[in-house]
Formats: structure tokens, C-alpha cells, sequence
């Protein structure tokens, strides 16, 4: 058996058992639904604070201004949701895949992602501040602004997406491999050790690495 890369985000595909169809109505605060399939359900503006979303399908669902403050969401798939904002502080994924979701703004603050698989989703400004990220992997993303201030970052990786502005200001970073990114602006460079660039990325880096250490190029 191939040794597996220590750096390499572990995630294992999730596999739903037979679902059930579920309505809108079983999406409740501190509510908790198992084994259901949500598909074309409007939930926009539902109040999802403190609910567990455990072996469940939800697909197309429009989540519009809904809070998903507190909530967990295990072994389960998320395919093609749309929400212009998406309120989540100390949200919990763990072992969840999201694929072709569009999302405005997902203000996730102190979250915990871990075995989280992000597949052609785009996203504009994903606040993850003071999050704990491991094992997460975004695969054909488009992220606009990913705040990863003050996130703790363990086996994270980029292949094929973009990202316009990445900020890790007071980041603890253990294992962020950006070397399938495409990254237009870094904030807080400082706090970048840890992660992996390749030798393609440090010409586009170098003149903002320069900046940050107070280095002058003329």
C-alpha cells in the first residue's frame, strides 16, 4: 500500500444511505433530521441555529439570509445550494461534501470544517475567521475573499480553483498547500509559514513577500 502524504487533506467519499424526501418544515432551530432528502425545498431566511443535519441530501436548496448559527452537519451532501448570505458562526461540518454550491457571503466565524470537500463551488466572500480547518480541499473553486484570520489550518488544499484575496493575518498554519491556487492578493504574509507554494507562484509572490519582510526592490 502507498504511503499516504502526511500533508495531503484525508477525506473519504460520503456515502448516503437510502434517503427519504424531506420538507421544509423539518428544517427547524435545534431541530435534528436524519436520513432525508431535500431537493428544490425554498428555506430562505429559515432559522437553523443549533440543528443537526446528520446522512442527509440537500439538493438545490435555496438558503437565502438563513442561520445556520451553531449547527451540525455530518455525513452529508450539499449539491448545488444557493444562498445569497449564509449566516453560520461556530458551524460544524465534519465528514460533508459541497458540490456546484453558489453562495454571496458565507459568514462562517469560528467554525470547524474537518473531512470537508468543496467541489465547483463558487463562492464570494467566505469569512472563516478564528476557524478550525482539517482535512478541507477545494477542488474547481472560484472563492473570492477566503478570511482565514486568527484560523487554525491543518492539511488544507487547493487544486484547479482561484482565489481572489486569501488573508491569514494571526493564522496558526500546520499544513496549507496552495499550490493548485490561483491567488490574485495574500494578506498577512507573515502568518504564511507553514503553507506550500510552488516555484511557478514565488515570481507572482515575490514582490509582496518583499513588502512584508520591509524589503526594498529597485
Amino acid at each position: 500500500m502507498p504511503k499516504r502524504d502526511a500533508t495531503s487533506p484525508r477525506i473519504d467519499p460520503v456515502v448516503l444511505p437510502s434517503l427519504l424526501y424531506g420538507e421544509a418544515g423539518a428544517l427547524r432551530p435545534d431541530g435534528r433530521v436524519d436520513g432525508l432528502r431535500f431537493t428544490g425545498v425554498d428555506a430562505s431566511g429559515a432559522d437553523l441555529a443549533g440543528a443537526v443535519i446528520d446522512e442527509c441530501l440537500l439538493e438545490t436548496v435555496r438558503l437565502d439570509d438563513a442561520a445556520l448559527d451553531g449547527a451540525r452537519i455530518v455525513d452529508s451532501v450539499l449539491d448545488g445550494v444557493t444562498a445569497t448570505r449564509l449566516r453560520g458562526a461556530r458551524l460544524a461540518l465534519r465528514d460533508v461534501r459541497l458540490e456546484g454550491c453558489r453562495i454571496g457571503a458565507a459568514e462562517w466565524f469560528e467554525a470547524q470544517l474537518d473531512r470537508v470537500d468543496l467541489v465547483g463551488c463558487r463562492i464570494d466572500y467566505l469569512a472563516l475567521t478564528d476557524a478550525r480547518l482539517q482535512d478541507v480541499r477545494f477542488t474547481d473553486c472560484t472563492i473570492g475573499d477566503l478570511d482565514l484570520r486568527g484560523a487554525t489550518v491543518r492539511r488544507t488544499a487547493f487544486a484547479g480553483s482561484k482565489v481572489r484575496e486569501l488573508s491569514v493575518q494571526d493564522a496558526r498554519i500546520e499544513q496549507l498547500d496552495l499550490r493548485g491556487a490561483d491567488l490574485d492578493g495574500i494578506d498577512g504574509l507573515r502568518s504564511l509559514a507553514g503553507a506550500t507554494i510552488s516555484t511557478d507562484q514565488l515570481p507572482r509572490f515575490a514582490p509582496l513577500l518583499a513588502a512584508a519582510l520591509g524589503i526594498l526592490v529597485e
